[in-house]
């Protein structure tokens, strides 16, 4: 008895630990949930490019994840500051988000592209070719810390939702749309716009889309890991392939939900679905423009 009272006390005081090791915690994924075929929210579960490359990666790696729902973008990016969440399956790096976030390697290019109403082209070589006309982009949008201080003290631009952004070109109110090429197509689709509007021939600039470790997380220490896990699904040509995948899974969503509102809409799905009958999705033609190709993209008073 004595011998086991020992033994006990060892086990318990001695080695300062308990008796069975505790399970390590899941890493938290999460993810913006508007931004198709990048990351969405279906039916409350985080979808797209990111959340597919990320739970792939930490499999691979053997490390436990739970991915969390995500309702709000800007509420993401503070859950990682809080370390409430690891992960963040993708985002542009800047100044201000690495204070409190560690970046992968780049795994996707993310274009910002001018789009303008159907039959208003301008020469649009550099950026200040945009100096003098009226521009408009997504609220709370940020495009990188240069370009995003050009339009600070160069040009004028209204920050407002997408769908009144689209308006704002229709109405002639504006002469230009700033925005990343996914939510273009995406949201020319939603807003069933697609033939009113077209896609300027050089981007403005050439963002990179990352993951994001929060500096509060435990699994920090990964980040190389999850790195060369990249490095060799894009060398390989495996993130592009996933992104068109990803995009006609968006947008055979949409076709579903397309057919559902018809109902209520007929004429509404009568145009959409003359526009439709075209021989190529015109979004799929624009990713290929944008992504597959290597072209040249704009500058500052530049002409490239």
């Amino acid at each position: 008895m004595r011998y086991l009272t020992v033994l006990l006390t060892f086990i318990f005081l001695g080695t300062g630990s308990p008796l069975f090791a505790q399970p390590s915690p899941s890493l938290v994924i999460s993810g913006n949930p508007e931004a198709p075929p990048v990351a969405w929210n279906k039916q409350g579960k985080l979808q797209g490019i990111g959340p597919k490359l990320a739970t792939d990666i930490l499999s691979q790696l053997n490390i436990p994840y739970s991915i969390h729902p995500a309702t709000d973008w800007l509420l993401v990016q503070q859950q990682l500051a809080a370390g409430e969440v690891d992960l963040i399956v993708s985002a542009y790096k800047n100044k201000k988000r690495e204070q409190h976030m560690v970046f992968s390697v780049p795994y996707l290019k993310s274009p910002v592209v001018t789009v303008v109403k159907k039959g208003d082209r301008f020469l649009c070589n550099c950026w200040d070719d945009m100096i003098g006309k009226k521009g408009v982009a997504g609220q709370g949008e940020t495009f990188g810390d240069e370009f995003d201080a050009f339009i600070k003290d160069k040009l004028d631009v209204t920050y407002t939702t997408y769908q009144r952004a689209f308006e704002m070109l229709e109405e002639d109110t504006a002469d230009y749309l700033i925005i990343d090429l996914y939510p273009a197509i995406i949201y020319s689709k939603l807003l069933m716009v697609e033939d009113k509007i077209e896609f300027m021939e050089k981007p403005i600039t050439v963002q990179q889309l990352h993951m994001a470790l929060s500096k509060k997380s435990p699994y920090l220490d990964q980040l190389p890991a999850i790195n060369n896990q990249l490095k060799q699904l894009k060398e390989a040509g495996k993130i592009k392939k996933l992104a068109i995948e990803q995009y006609n899974s968006w947008h055979k969503t949409f076709k579903e939900r397309q057919r559902f509102y018809a109902k209520a809409d007929k004429k509404a799905a009568e145009v959409q679905a003359t526009f439709n009958s075209e021989a190529r999705d015109r979004g799929l033609d624009n990713l290929a423009r944008f992504i597959e190709r290597e072209g040249p993209y704009m500058g500052g008073g530049v002409d490239y």
